[in-house]
C-alpha cells in the first residue's frame, strides 16, 4: 500500500516539474520513479522460480564418517537477484566443516546461512561436509529465503517445505576383549546340540508314537487319514541371540529426565553384540522398551541373520529415542514367552533393579543361556545363579574405546 502511494506520488511530481519547465525535479522524479517501479518489479517477483535442493552422498551414515552435502540454488527466470540470503535448519549436533552457522530459536536447531547473488537462469552448488557425530534420525529443512530490490526499499521472504532425513548409526566396535567363545557366546548352555526344531516351520507329519506330546499332533492329517498323526518339523541348526536393550537410565521408567551418556554407551553396547552375532551366524534379534519418534510402540527387531538383519537392527537402534514405554521385567516376562529353547539372551542395562533379577532368575530356569551387561553408573548387583553379569564403561568413554571390554 505504501508503495503504491509512493508511485502515484512520484508520478504527480513527474507531471509537475513537466509543467513547470522544472529540469532538475524532472531529473529526480524520473529517477525515483524507475527506483520504485524496479522496486515493485522485485517485490513481485523475485522468489518467483527460486528453487532450493539437497543432495546427500548417503542417506545412511556409520557413526564417525563424513557425509557430503550439496546445496543447489537455480533462479529459473529473467529477472537477476542482486542478493538472495537463504536458512536451511539443520540439526544443531551435526554442524557442516565450514560454512555459516548461526544459532536458531529452536532448540537443538541451527541455520546453515548463505548470501549470495544469481544471474538469469544461474544455477550454484555449494558443497559441505558433515561428520556424523550423532547417532540419530536428524532431519534437516526446512529453508527459509529472503530477497529484495537493488535499493534494500523491499524484503521478501518466503518458507520452503523442503525437508530431508539422515540416518546416523549407533557406533559398533569390536567385542574382542569379552572373550566370547564362538558357538556359546557370553555364557553356557545346559544342551550340547544346537541341532533343535523350527515350530514355525512344518515340514510333514508322520504316525503318532508314544510318547509324543498333545501338541505335536497334526489334527488336519490326522481327520484325512482317519489315524492320529504327528507334526514333524524342519531342523535348525542355526544359533539365536537375542539382545534385550533397557533404555531406563535412571531406574524410574516414568521419569522424564535420562542420563544421555548412559543411554548412548547402551545402544552402543546393543549394536556391538548385534553386529558380533551377525558376523559369527547367529540369528539375531533385539527387543527394547523404547520408541522412535513419531511411533506408538516398542521398538523390536525380530531375529534374523545376514547383512540385510544387521541393517534393520542398526536403523532402528539410530532412531531410539530416550523415552520408556514399560518396565524391563515386564518387557522379559512378556517376549521370552516367545522365544525357542537354547536361545541365548543377553540383557543389556544400566542396572539391576531387583525386579529384573528376579525375571533374569526366571530365563535361566528356562533353559536360555543369560548373560546381563550393566552400562550405568551403579555397581554391580548381587550375583545371580547361572547368569553371567559384566559391566562395560565407564559411560563417558563410550565415544572413545575401541573395543568393548569389561571395566
Amino acid at each position: 500500500m505504501l508503495a503504491g502511494q509512493m508511485v502515484v506520488l512520484l508520478v504527480g511530481l513527474l507531471v509537475l516539474s513537466i509543467l513547470t519547465r522544472g529540469t532538475s525535479l524532472f531529473l529526480l522524479s524520473l529517477v525515483l520513479l524507475v527506483a520504485a517501479l524496479l522496486s515493485r518489479l522485485w517485490e513481485h517477483y523475485c522468489l518467483v522460480r527460486v528453487e532450493y535442493r539437497r543432495h546427500f552422498g548417503h542417506r545412511r551414515a556409520s557413526f564417525g564418517e563424513d557425509v557430503e552435502l550439496e546445496v543447489e540454488i537455480v533462479n529459473r527466470k529473467l529477472l537477476p537477484l542482486s542478493w538472495l540470503e537463504v536458512e536451511d535448519e539443520i540439526p544443531q549436533a551435526l554442524p557442516p566443516r565450514k560454512g555459516r552457522v548461526a544459532p536458531s530459536y529452536k532448540p537443538e536447531r541451527s541455520l546453515l546461512a548463505s548470501l549470495l547473488a544469481l544471474r538469469p537462469y544461474e544455477r550454484v552448488r555449494r558443497r559441505y561436509t558433515i561428520p556424523c557425530t550423532k547417532r540419530g534420525d536428524h532431519l534437516f529443512g526446512p529453508v527459509r529465503i529472503r530477497s529484495g530490490d537493488l535499493f534494500g526499499f523491499v524484503v521478501c521472504e518466503r518458507e520452503l517445505k523442503i525437508e530431508d532425513r539422515l540416518i546416523v548409526y549407533p557406533r559398533v566396535v569390536p567385542l574382542a576383549q569379552l572373550g566370547l567363545p564362538a558357538y556359546q557366546p557370553l555364557g553356557e548352555l545346559r544342551t550340547q546340540s544346537w541341532i533343535f526344531e523350527d515350530v514355525s516351520r512344518i515340514a510333514g507329519a508322520r504316525e503318532h508314537r508314544p510318547g509324543d506330546g498333545l501338541r505335536r499332533i497334526h489334527w488336519p492329517a490326522s481327520a484325512r487319514t482317519q489315524r492320529l498323526q504327528t507334526r514333524l518339523y524342519e531342523s535348525t541348526t542355526s544359533h539365536k541371540l537375542t539382545i534385550f536393550l533397557n533404555l531406563d537410565t535412571k531406574e524410574g521408567g516414568w521419569d522424564p529426565g535420562y542420563d544421555p551418556e548412559v543411554l548412548e554407551l547402551s545402544i552402543t553396547t546393543a549394536a556391538s553384540l548385534a553386529h558380533w552375532g551377525v558376523e559369527q551366524g547367529y540369528q539375531v534379534g533385539i527387543f527394547t522398551n523404547g520408541v522412535h519418534r513419531e511411533g506408538c510402540g516398542r521398538v523390536a527387531v525380530q531375529p534374523g541373520s545376514g547383512p540385510a538383519q544387521l541393517e534393520r537392527i542398526l536403523l532402528a537402534l539410530a532412531r531410539l529415542q530416550p523415552i520408556v514405554l514399560q518396565g524391563f521385567d515386564s518387557l522379559l516376562a512378556q517376549e521370552v514367552r516367545r522365544l525357542p529353547f537354547g536361545t541365548t539372551l543377553v540383557l543389556v542395562t544400566p542396572s539391576l533393579s531387583q525386579p529384573v533379577l528376579a525375571a533374569a532368575a526366571a530365563l535361566r530356569k528356562r533353559g536360555h543361556a543369560v548373560t546381563a551387561i550393566l552400562t550405568g553408573r551403579q555397581g554391580v548387583a548381587r550375583p545371580i545363579e547361572g547368569v553371567t553379569v559384566r559391566r562395560v564403561g565407564p559411560p563417558e568413554s563410550w565415544r572413545d574405546f575401541q573395543v568393548l571390554a569389561p571395566a
